[in-house]
């Protein structure tokens, strides 16, 4: 008996189950169907009003990339050539045809599309035949591309409003190219755009890689998918200045960011030899005494821009020149690279990086950082030039990591250097990375930076394990721009080490015979801020 009314209780409770399940399913049901019901109420009335049968009713709002001008208008990024303001203020004209497009309305473009499908339908009735090339389109694919780019005349690469930076430079050539259309010029968002790296003014790069939804324009001209890319990559270079190159076009799958999908990052620093001299050997080149470099050092308290003029109006440029010749006679020792060596390795693995950067707290998650390797390369001695330029020493150094800070790499450089001229100990970088200490370390010059490659590795093991699902498609193929021991490099590989030796590195010396940035910041780090360098600070909010 027990067991028989244990059954049937279990037989109500469950039916009762069924039944709460059947009635929140069908007020689901309903619910959806109210919202529907809602939205295609708000929907006819966006469109009466649009057409002018409602005043009072509201307008859709228009997505959040989007701005209006006074009289309706969607317009572009404010950093983008696109936009009028920065065609006036940088000078840059663009196609008749193509300057009509940018203020215009939604009705008069609409009005516009209307006409186009009439002249298309007369057309269709009065022509007699009609060839593929007529109707077939230009299809859209989803590219990442390798460049290589001097970032002296440039704001930075990421766009900003009103200032001419890399984005901007490299979407104009895209788009008079033909691989961006009118309608996505000035919207980053509708192309999918994305770039593996975000590098500061002045930071030059041999390997940045970026991804956008781009127009294959020589779909209907060229079979082979290759040499369509190679096309395409010469269509754009005809239409960048010369200090920015397209290196490579691949294909990618239809889900890859540039920035989501890189599993690491590698820069090179460009250290001259003189930056390893001790600070008596600076004192000398500069004609200082100690007694100067005490004066006074708690008034000194600048920004680096403010502390680049100071210099320029303390010294003058006959003393630059003097110290510059002296300093360039120099020479680094084995010792010295081995301490340099020593000093980089303290910041391999994974360390809170808060004295290394600006506006970011020991407490903050964001300052731990992973280092993957830090290490000096070869030391090259760069010819002298016919203007009477002598032979210079450089000591290349390479660093990789998942991701850096701003001005981590600098300031780590910075340090490592005065490591190695005895200046700095090993005690006092460990110290640094203590969640307890707040400590000033200066900027190295930005003239010496650039970004050396991207890395894709988790990407490319996923298209070569999912190559049989995909039957092998030959455009589909691994970003291989990344030189590998015992094989051949690969042609984008060779473009980007060409570029680095070409381009690179006889700017960054020709820059600073012109400008002197390293000489300055010797004169800073030695002489301006001798007692203040790697001093202790309670708080930081600069």
């Amino acid at each position: 008996m027990a067991d028989g009314d244990d059954h049937n209780n279990t037989t109500a409770s469950d039916g009762n189950k069924k039944g709460n399940k059947q009635r929140k399913a069908s007020k689901w049901r309903a619910m959806k169907q109210k919202k529907k019901e809602q939205k295609r109420k708000k929907f006819a009335e966006n469109s009466d009003a649009d057409n002018g049968h409602s005043s009072n009713a509201k307008k859709p709002k228009l997505n959040h990339w989007k701005k209006e001008y006074d009289d309706g208008s969607v317009t572009p990024h404010e950093g983008s050539f696109a936009h009028p303001e920065m065609q006036k203020l940088f000078n840059v004209k663009i196609d008749e045809d193509d300057d009509l497009s940018v203020g215009k309305t939604d009705q008069n473009i609409g009005a516009e599309q209307a006409e186009d499908s009439k002249e298309a339908v007369s057309a269709e009735e009065t022509a007699t035949t009609t060839t593929p090339a007529d109707t077939d389109k230009v299809p859209k694919r989803k590219l990442a591309f390798l460049v290589s780019f001097l970032g002296s005349n440039y704001s930075g690469f990421q766009i900003n409003a009103l200032t001419k930076s890399l984005h901007s430079e490299i979407e104009l050539g895209l788009y008079r190219a033909g691989l961006i259309s009118k309608s996505n010029f000035g919207h980053p968002s509708k192309y999918s755009w994305s770039n593996s790296a975000r590098t500061d003014k002045g930071v030059h790069a041999a390997a940045q890689v970026c991804s956008f939804k781009g127009e294959m324009i020589y779909q209907n001209e060229i079979d082979d998918f290759k040499k369509q890319l190679d096309a395409m990559r010469e269509k754009v270079n005809e239409c960048l200045p010369d200090d920015v190159r397209i290196l490579d076009f691949e294909r990618v799958t239809r889900t890859f960011c540039a920035r989501t999908s890189r599993d690491k990052v590698r820069y090179q620093y460009m250290v001259p030899a003189f930056m390893f001299c001790s600070r008596d050997e600076v004192r000398k080149a500069f004609a200082v005494d100690d007694v100067a470099t005490t004066a006074s050092p708690i008034d000194r308290k600048f920004t680096p821009m403010e502390a680049s003029k100071l210099v320029q109006d303390d010294v003058s440029p006959d003393l630059l020149c003097a110290a510059r010749t002296k300093l360039l006679q120099y020479r680094v020792s084995p010792e010295t690279l081995q301490r340099l060596s020593d000093g980089l390795k303290l910041f391999e693995g994974t360390h809170s990086f808060h004295n290394y950067t600006r506006r970011v707290g020991a407490d903050n998650a964001s300052a731990t950082r992973y280092i993957i390797k830090f290490a000096p390369l070869v030391p090259i001695l760069v010819p002298g030039s016919e203007d009477g330029q002598p032979e210079t020493q450089w000591v290349p150094v390479q660093v990789t990591g998942q991701s850096f800070l701003l001005n981590q790499i600098r300031k780590m450089i910075s340090a490592a250097v005065d490591h190695a001229r005895g200046v700095l100990s090993t005690e006092q970088i460990t110290q640094t990375f203590s969640k307890d200490c707040r400590m000033k370390v200066n900027v190295a010059p930005a003239q010496g930076l650039f970004l050396d490659r991207s890395f894709f590795d988790l990407y490319n093991k996923h298209k070569v394990k999912n190559a049989p699902k995909n039957c092998n498609q030959p455009e589909l193929e691994i970003l291989d721009w990344v030189e590998e021991d015992e094989k051949e490099m690969p042609a984008a590989v060779r473009r980007i080490e060409e570029f680095k030796n070409q381009k690179i590195t006889p700017h960054i010396v020709q820059e600073e015979a012109l400008e002197g940035n390293f000489v300055k910041y010797l004169y800073l780090q030695d002489i301006l801020y001798a007692q203040e360098i790697y001093s202790s600070i309670e708080d930081d909010k600069e």
